[in-house]
């Protein structure tokens, strides 16, 4: 009808439906990247906790402070180096599980709401298997049920 004030104007309940599936997976996609990236700063955290420990345990090695006697590192030392940088490794643990968190909830998410998480639709032809490959089990025949 008109434009201003018709039939046409009117939301109905699937029309909410539609939205509501839209903005729901467009917040999963958000979800998705912030998750990647958590996981990507938890592995750049990781890369960065190993540095310090391994450099803390250098620097003790080659300083006088920590071993008056000018012997090397007793292993209570050692541990003590360890445990003090700890807390990074924590950190780096709770920014990871936070990603996969998020990640998975992503994809929970478009798989209830309908979308795919394969890239795969409904009427898609799968693409031929490759015999040439190592991993390759033939499909079963028809007549085998």
């Amino acid at each position: 009808m008109s434009a201003t004030g018709g039939i046409d104007d009117i939301v109905t309940s699937d029309d909410v439906v539609v939205l509501n599936r839209s903005v729901v997976a467009r917040a999963a996609a958000f979800a998705r990247v912030t998750g990647t990236a958590l996981l990507v700063v938890a592995g750049l955290a990781l890369a960065a906790w190993i540095w310090v420990l391994v450099r803390q345990q250098q620097a003790a090695e080659d300083s006088l402070v920590f071993v008056p006697t000018g012997d090397d590192l007793t292993v209570g030392q050692r541990v003590d180096l360890f445990v003090n940088t700890l807390a990074y490794l924590v950190y780096a643990a709770v920014t990871g599980g936070v990603g996969v968190g998020l990640r998975l909830l992503a994809d929970y998410t478009v798989a209830r709401t309908g979308g795919s998480l394969t890239g795969f639709q409904a009427g898609d032809r799968l693409p031929d298997p490759d015999p040439e490959r190592d991993d390759y089990v033939p499909p079963p025949s028809p007549s085998a049920s």
